[in-house]
């Protein structure tokens, strides 16, 4: 009966050890969803700045007359393109053999367009010189609005790879759970980082596009030059108020 009985045992543990396998298996990964949004907070308008305070504003753009020109800032777009990343993760424990699965579900990707303008306050609202400024800067914003939707696709891609590399994680220990869930996250942060550093080096081209010297001499051109319009006027004013020379014709008189 001994021996019946050691191998009813054996069959016993063997039998309790393929259930444990068999119950912690991890399931199949379902899809995770991927949303990546963004959008374009209102522009904000500043006049109160005069001119020696936008030429101490830090801008990424090159003086297009070159260094050994000095030049007055007139205006500038400061706006700023952030994004915030969200990753949530699923598990599915399983008590008896202190293990666990892990997987993503979810990653939301929020872009966001925070536009300023500011104008020297020599300009202000109402002069030919604040509209032909405002027109350009107004150029750099168009340029951004754009950027983000040409990169929205690669962004959602990256977000998309990085999940699908993942997978699913498990079984691990219950105790390090916490542990594997960070590096999940953080594997699909970075992957998201990485390709808006693409955006924000695609965004300096961009911009260093717009400000070219051709650019900025039309907008110095659009407006008529004040001061030599008023000397005009009033070298036109004094000519007609001076007496006509009358010649006279010899023999005549």
């Amino acid at each position: 009966m001994l021996g019946l009985e050691l191998v009813m045992a054996g069959h016993l543990l063997w039998h309790a050890s393929a259930s444990a396998t068999q119950a912690a298996t991890c399931p199949v990964q379902k899809n995770a969803r991927v949303d990546v949004k963004w959008h374009s907070e209102p522009i904000k308008y500043d006049n109160n700045r005069n001119t020696n305070s936008l030429n101490h504003t830090d801008i990424d753009t090159e003086n297009p007359y070159g260094t050994h020109v000095v030049t007055d800032v007139n205006g500038v777009m400061s706006g700023k393109i952030t994004f915030d990343s969200n990753v949530l993760t699923s598990s599915v424990r399983f008590p008896a053999e202190a293990v666990t699965c892990l997987w993503i579900d979810k990653v939301v990707v929020t872009i966001v367009v925070d536009p300023t303008i500011a104008i020297a306050a020599e300009y202000p609202e109402g002069t030919c010189k604040h509209s032909a400024i405002l027109e350009h800067e107004h150029k750099h914003i168009a340029a951004d609005l754009a950027l983000v939707k040409d990169h929205l696709q690669a962004v959602r891609q990256a977000a998309s790879q990085a999940v699908q590399k993942v997978g699913m994680v498990g079984p691990k220990p219950i105790a390090s759970a916490q542990e594997y869930k960070d590096k999940m996250t953080n594997y699909v942060l970075n992957a998201v980082k990485l390709q808006m550093d693409e955006l924000y080096l695609d965004r300096s081209k961009r911009q260093k596009a717009i400000d070219t010297k051709e650019e900025y001499d039309r907008v110095e051109g659009v407006c008529p030059d004040k001061a030599k319009a008023t000397q005009e006027a009033a070298e036109a004013e004094k000519a007609a108020s001076e007496p006509s020379a009358i010649t006279a014709i010899p023999g005549t008189r």
